[in-house]
């Protein structure tokens, strides 16, 4: 990329001292619980109940406030459709309604405002900046553009970066490949199966992913781009670097992301969310240090259609590091190992799905790296050993292959697994955007 852009999208809010922007963020917080308070009967009836001035809450003491979870913003939509009590503004207001992918359950409905969508744009180009995206990018959005908010947000989000952008979806992947090759690619955002997907199309179709030309790439929307072995399959299949990102339809479709070192998501949301850490079984705070494993819990402070305040977003996650990164971002850097009700316990011993699809993914290209994870009953605890399916893609000595799968994952994940070895395309659909990794 030229020289002449800028290192940063916002300077102030990714580098700057954390301290320094206590003031201004405590400022939009207690404005936003204000806001939610007086126009919306759910915060109204939660601060009432708890016995709160939304005023005198700060930064520092938000645990003073109870949780919002998924269920009680499923019911209140339930009760007060389309979106809710929680909901702060009319129709005359909404300016564009999405709905969430329902991954955990019926999906639920997420409206923004005109200042809304501007908020989304500025977190996104923030984090898309930090990925390698520029004014002269020629980007790919590789993503449902319906529902989903990501595809459509991504798309205003690098528009708004001022990148050229290329619509293409996920639709007709082999009419994107022919536009692509005349105009060129330096960036593209999509899922990590849905750009291994592609590869393997492209391949089929005689051409060489290497030779579209991507820089970078941003893959969000389930853990992998993170994991060592899932990101070098990635890498080698394009000939780019793979950044990891991660946010959500309720907040917005990227609030983390990594930058060129590649060493865990920053924290982007200044000034419009905060996250917080919290013990996934006792609700209980956790400081951000390096090594530490918590579920994320958010916050919107600049939110006017549907704020959601302490969110807790089921999703458990890893400080990768809290020491200043050399790209000069200033927050703690984290990795996701995924959604607290698809974790596993097997003995005594934490059993993330995705820690398991990268040690599948080592095992390329006899693997094709789709996997399903059997687990009975629904709660988190697993006999050994546990079974997996694993799509092969090289049909011989298959028997030893299984062999070595088994061996790697006790070595690895300290715990007994049966792997059975299933034919390419029995686990996930040609062209699927997300995989599901555990069926219970």
């Amino acid at each position: 990329m030229s020289e002449k852009y800028r290192k940063y999208f916002d300077e102030d809010w990714e580098t700057s001292d954390p301290e320094s922007l206590a003031p201004r963020i405590e400022e939009r917080l207690r404005a936003q619980l204000v806001y939610s308070y007086e126009n919306s009967p759910f915060y109204r009836r939660k601060f009432d109940e708890a016995g709160l001035d939304p005023s005198s809450v700060g930064p520092d003491d938000l645990e003073r406030i109870p949780f919002t979870v998924k269920a009680e913003v499923r019911r209140t939509q339930e009760e007060a459709p389309p979106l809710g009590e929680h909901a702060c503004v009319g129709w005359e207001e909404v300016s564009r309604i999405h709905a969430s992918s329902g991954t955990t359950g019926k999906p639920t409905l997420v409206g923004a405002t005109v200042r809304d969508r501007q908020m989304w744009n500025e977190l996104v180009a923030r984090c898309m900046w930090a990925q390698g995206a520029r004014p002269n990018s020629r980007a790919w959005v590789a993503l449902s553009l319906g529902w989903w908010i990501a595809g459509l947000q991504f798309l205003e989000g690098l528009q708004h970066l001022g990148a050229a952008v290329l619509p293409g979806g996920n639709t007709e992947p082999t009419r994107s490949f022919s536009v692509i090759q005349e105009t060129g690619l330096d960036f593209v955002i999509s899922t990590p199966s849905f750009v291994q997907y592609l590869a393997g199309l492209a391949r089929e179709n005689d051409i060489d992913p290497h030779e579209i030309g991507p820089k970078n790439m941003g893959l969000g929307g389930e853990p992998g781009a993170g994991n060592p072995h899932t990101r070098r399959q990635i890498e080698d299949a394009w000939g780019c670097k793979v950044h990891d990102c991660m946010g959500t339809a309720d907040i917005c479709t990227v609030v983390w992301s990594e930058c060129e070192a590649q060493d865990g998501m920053h924290f982007m949301g200044g000034g419009f969310v905060i996250p917080e850490m919290v013990d996934p079984a006792t609700g209980d705070p956790i400081k951000p240090a390096k090594g530490a494993t918590s579920e994320l819990v958010y916050t919107a402070i600049y939110r006017e259609c549907t704020p959601l305040i302490r969110y807790r977003m089921n999703d458990i996650i890893e400080v990768v590091d809290d020491a200043p990164c050399s790209c000069g971002r200033t927050s703690y850097r984290i990795r996701c190992l995924g959604r607290a009700d698809d974790m596993l316990i097997v003995r005594g011993v934490n059993v993330y799905p995705s820690a398991v699809a990268d040690v599948i993914s080592s095992f390329r290209p006899r693997v094709t790296g789709h996997l399903q994870i059997q687990a009975d009953g629904p709660g988190p605890s697993v006999e050994p050993p546990v079974r997996i399916k694993v799509e092969y893609d090289e049909k011989r000595d298959l028997g030893e292959l299984k062999k070595e799968i088994d061996s790697r994952i006790r070595h690895e994940l300290i715990f007994a697994s049966n792997v059975e070895l299933v034919e390419p395309g029995t686990l996930a659909p040609k062209g699927s955007m997300k995989t599901k990794l555990v069926v219970r």
